[in-house]
């Protein structure tokens, strides 16, 4: 006597069968970019400290000072917004950070050398709104975070503004205080770790 198959069986053999499929391919295609230098990251930290040679900071050599363990013993960054640390050869370093401005997904690569901003640059909009958030990428407005060393806080329409304070840009509150919520946040990581950066 033949048993039939249940006709839920088939659909759920060749779902398994596909996911199986799913999960090798994923493996054997996988790159790891947490040590590597994206192109993006590159331009960016490149329009701050010029050309160079640049390489990634790997996580289990971040300093003590921003990082934790886990429940598995694994050393993890204590800075959520903070995707990479890079550093030039001749020992400046840049912090990439992924913030929210009008929304999740900004990405600032921050230059700190001696406690002080050496620059900022974008590495992605993300989904700031164009002609609006957008316009925080215009090099002359990032510039004004420069030698910046304490908490920086965004003003609006200010004519004469503090030594810690950056206008916003026009009609992109939200998207300023992203940029200004990564430069903050590089200036007490570099700070925490006394610029100890191997």
């Amino acid at each position: 006597m033949i048993t039939k198959i249940k006709p839920i069986l088939i659909p759920a053999a060749i779902i398994a069968i596909i996911s199986a499929l799913i999960i090798v391919v994923y493996n054997m295609t996988y790159v790891d970019t947490s040590t590597v230098v994206t192109d993006k990251q590159l331009a960016a930290v490149t329009q701050i400290y010029g050309e160079g040679e640049y390489s990634v900071i790997p996580l289990s050599e971040y300093p003590d000072a921003i990082t934790d363990t886990d429940e598995n013993g694994k050393k993890v960054c204590n800075i959520p917004e903070l995707t990479k640390i890079i550093k030039k050869s001749d020992g400046s370093v840049a912090f990439d950070m992924v913030v929210k401005g009008y929304k999740n997904g900004f990405d600032i690569m921050v230059g700190v050398k001696d406690g002080v901003v050496s620059g900022v640059a974008v590495v992605s909009v993300g989904e700031e709104t164009p002609g609006l958030g957008t316009n925080t990428n215009n090099p002359e407005w990032l510039a004004n975070f420069k030698g910046k060393s304490g908490e920086v806080v965004i003003v609006k329409n200010k004519s004469n503004p503090a030594e810690n304070e950056v206008n916003a840009v026009t009609s992109a509150t939200f998207s300023s205080k992203g940029v200004t919520k990564a430069v903050n946040l590089a200036l007490n990581a570099y700070n925490a770790c006394g610029g100890d950066f191997k």
